[in-house]
């Protein structure tokens, strides 16, 4: 598949196939090829926790918090939560561009993942304690950000963006993404 197809099919997946599992050796091919991506001075500094068992997953689930624009919603249900997580932990003394390393870590696996066909969701907006329970954490990093990983189980429709860039639920409960036309985010050069 082409990249572009692949960032087209690429969304944020908030409810997925519960009971389909995926391998810790697939999570181990999705961080090794975040592993090969690109890094500010070519530090590595990031690490992974790949998790892949359900008691693992069920403590890691309640510290997360899901899609903010959906104020009535608090998440998936049992049978719709991922069934696997991969933590991305950064150095407590960071570095400027770490949140740049993550970001980059984060989008190749959650392309790798895809092009498996698994979704995936990033999450920022997590306990930053109960994640360090749950999982543990290596000495000098922090939780930075969680990929919540799994089999799609909604339907997610891109849509041109039409005054408001939320995303939505209708009423046959499919998830919309509006996006903002290309040249709406092209900046031409100043004469």
């Amino acid at each position: 598949m082409e990249i572009h197809e692949l960032a087209r099919e690429n969304r944020s997946i908030r409810r997925f196939r519960q009971e389909i599992s995926i391998s810790e050796r697939d999570l181990l091919r999705f961080i090794d090829s975040a592993r090969l991506a690109p890094c500010g001075a070519n530090l590595q500094l990031l690490r992974f926790t790949p998790v892949t068992e359900k008691k693992h997953c069920s403590r890691i689930f309640p510290a997360l918090k899901w899609a903010g624009y959906l104020e009535d919603w608090n998440g998936p249900e049992e049978g719709e939560r991922p069934p696997a997580y991969i933590i991305i932990h950064a150095p407590i003394a960071g570095r400027r561009h770490i949140p740049v390393d993550s970001g980059i870590a984060a989008a190749y696996i959650a392309l790798a993942a895809r092009e498996s066909g698994y979704g995936s969701c990033m999450i920022m907006s997590f306990d930053e304690n109960l994640i360090e329970e749950a999982a543990g954490t290596p000495q000098g990093y922090h939780p930075f950000l969680i990929i919540a990983l799994g089999m799609p189980g909604e339907k997610i429709v891109l849509e041109k963006a039409d005054g408001s860039i939320r995303y939505y639920r209708d009423a046959k409960d499919r998830h919309h993404v509006p996006k903002l036309a290309l040249q709406e985010i092209i900046v031409p050069v100043k004469d």
